[in-house]
């Protein structure tokens, strides 16, 4: 049996370490003339440390460093039990998103691991800075009002707003 996890508060804004597949590998799989080539995600850890520095300076929300797993769809792919194909049952998805939680996700999303292979890669530092809109753990359906999920769309902007300043200052 796992540890009982109770996942991350809506409006977390969410540091990404590392982007994993759906399997919580730390690559992102790419077709390249008919051959399968496998691309690191790591995204640049000590900018990583810098954002989450600087999400102390705003007290308005919590941040925190974790994985985003990225996923090919948005239903069955993050294991939600609202659209209209559905083949395992809520028992299958709460182990699955436990099993998640313990290998460090805690972001779901679609795009992340293109990016942080490419950057990679390129040799590019780079950052993915998300928020949660739910608690995956509790739900599918976001029940939040349109007020409060327009303030939690701008904090991943205001931490990137006062790193850039920070930066600016710097030099």
């Amino acid at each position: 049996m796992l540890p009982y996890f109770t996942g991350i508060e809506p409006g977390t804004v969410v540091i990404t370490d590392v982007a994993v597949d759906s399997f919580f590998r730390p690559q992102f799989e790419q077709v390249v003339l008919d051959k399968v080539v496998v691309r690191n995600t790591e995204l640049h850890q000590e900018l990583a440390e810098h954002l989450l520095q600087c999400s102390k300076e705003i007290s308005s929300f919590p941040a925190i460093i974790g994985h985003t797993m990225c996923t090919y769809d948005f239903y069955e792919g993050q294991g939600r039990l609202d659209g209209a194909l559905c083949s395992f049952s809520k028992e299958e998805k709460f182990e699955y998103l436990q099993r998640a939680y313990l290998a460090g996700v805690r972001n779901i999303e679609m795009e992340s691991s293109v990016f942080a292979a490419m950057c990679h890669l390129c040799g590019l530092k780079a950052a993915v800075v998300c928020v949660t809109l739910l608690n995956r753990l509790e739900g599918d359906q976001i029940s939040t009002s349109h007020d409060i999920l327009v303030d939690y769309q701008k904090r991943p902007q205001q931490l990137i707003a006062k790193y850039i300043k920070k930066q600016l200052h710097l030099s």
